[in-house]
């Protein structure tokens, strides 16, 4: 390797030479405005430490080391077997409206559980009936103000679709425990225990204080939820993650692609030191969280650098700040969201950043 990397460098100069400079001459340039670079630029470039390989640490080359995923027959039905997951991100108006949907899909073949969107009033802890929220309810989400609301959306998975055999998302984060609880208290109700369910709250309280503002309570005593959280989960329900930060959030609320990433790795690391605090082992609950990817942009490759930073620098957080000692405490188990400002801007690029 040191062979080629000397024959190179001394082919790099003959082209500086022969090839650039009659080039910048001809512009009347001193200096190149873009540079080119080859293998002699990264000679001490060590691969294993950088980047590795997929599946395994840092993860730069990916958290898994093949995607679960295969061309499915319909938009967000996966096809992968083995693969238990939500359908697609739904939910609107009434309880009823939303489980009418359900029994629609699944009327077409869907076979995912619910992925529910849940209005505002709903996520800011109003019920439906409140004046303040009149104009709001059942949009952007379903309004659920009771376990009857609860119960009603999920009428349609029972059988071989019940709780125990499907995965639930909640895209939710001040009342997050309290749709977990209506969630237990409904597979109680069908005798299903909670280490059989599967489900993925957002359950990230401290975006919203930067971006979204679906706040309920101040930051501490909302830290004190996410810390109960972490606890309960832990001890009870192993199949299902304890959070889903949503950085792209962050992204849409107008933070650059470096303040995004800082955003959510901050707050990822404070939720990691709750759970620390709480008397837990980091590799007894680091797994379980998730990341609702983060913003993007149609700079295509410069988005593809970023999510492969992120990657390694979560499994360093993990390993050197944390103390973590497992693979899987230091993955980065994630989700591609694409912002909706990117879609209206250019239409045609969309297909290919998903």
């Amino acid at each position: 390797m040191s062979e080629q990397i000397e024959e190179v460098k001394k082919r790099k100069q003959e082209w500086e030479d022969k090839v650039l400079k009659p080039a910048l001459d001809r512009f009347g340039l001193k200096e190149s405005p873009s540079k080119f670079y080859s293998p002699a630029d990264v000679e001490d470039f060590n691969f294993l430490t950088k980047v590795g390989f997929p599946g395994e640490y840092p993860f730069t080359a990916g958290t898994y080391a093949m995607s679960p995923y295969m061309p499915p027959p319909r938009r967000g039905l996966p096809s992968a077997s083995g693969l238990v997951r939500a359908a697609t991100y739904s939910g609107y108006g009434t309880a009823e409206d939303t489980r009418d949907y359900y029994k629609q899909m699944q009327a077409r073949g869907q076979r995912g559980g619910p992925n529910l969107a849940f209005d505002l009033p709903t996520q800011c802890g109003y019920d439906s009936d409140n004046p303040l929220v009149r104009g709001d309810v059942g949009k952007t989400g379903v309004a659920v103000d009771s376990l009857k609301d609860f119960e009603t959306i999920y009428e349609p998975f029972q059988g071989e679709l019940d709780l125990d055999r499907i995965a639930s998302n909640f895209t939710i984060n001040a009342p997050a425990n309290i749709i977990m609880a209506m969630y237990f208290a409904l597979a109680e109700k069908r005798g299903i225990p909670l280490d059989k369910l599967r489900a993925t709250p957002q359950n990230d309280i401290l975006k919203e204080f930067i971006a979204r503002g679906t706040y309920i309570f101040p930051p501490r005593p909302s830290m004190r939820m996410v810390r109960d959280s972490i606890v309960f989960l832990g001890q009870h329900c192993p199949h299902i993650n304890i959070n889903q930060l949503g950085g792209y959030h962050i992204r849409g609320a107008g933070a650059i692609r470096e303040q995004d990433l800082a955003f959510s790795m901050a707050i990822l690391v404070a939720y990691l030191q709750e759970g620390v605090n709480a008397g837990l082992d980091v590799d007894s609950f680091a797994p379980r969280f998730t990341v609702n990817a983060f913003g993007g942009s149609m700079e295509f490759f410069k988005e593809i650098a970023f999510q492969r930073a992120a990657r390694r620098m979560w499994a360093r957080i993990l390993k050197e700040k944390f103390g973590a000692r497992t693979n899987e405490a230091c993955s980065f188990a994630r989700l591609a969201c694409l912002q909706i400002w990117e879609m209206r801007i250019a239409p045609f690029g969309v297909l290919l950043i998903i």
